[in-house]
């Protein structure tokens, strides 16, 4: 079976980055799944729930008398 592959838009200063990573005859889906691999999916997460958490406590919404006022 043949490999599919996708896609990907990265900024011009990412794709810079990503290729200063690969080196000698390394893909660019060799060096993302390094990279992948050295940063375990919990601790991306515990980052991107912190920061989520952070906009919650700081967020300051209107009042449901100005929500249900502006379905009118």
């Amino acid at each position: 079976m043949k490999d599919s592959y996708r896609t990907i838009p990265v900024r011009p200063s990412t794709w810079k980055r990503l290729k200063d990573y690969r080196m000698g005859d390394a893909t660019f889906d060799e060096v993302l799944n390094d990279l992948m691999d050295n940063v375990p999916l919990e601790v991306f997460s515990e980052k991107l729930i912190k920061e989520h958490n952070e906009r919650l406590r700081t967020f300051e919404g209107r009042s449901w008398r100005k929500v249900k006022d502006a379905d009118r």
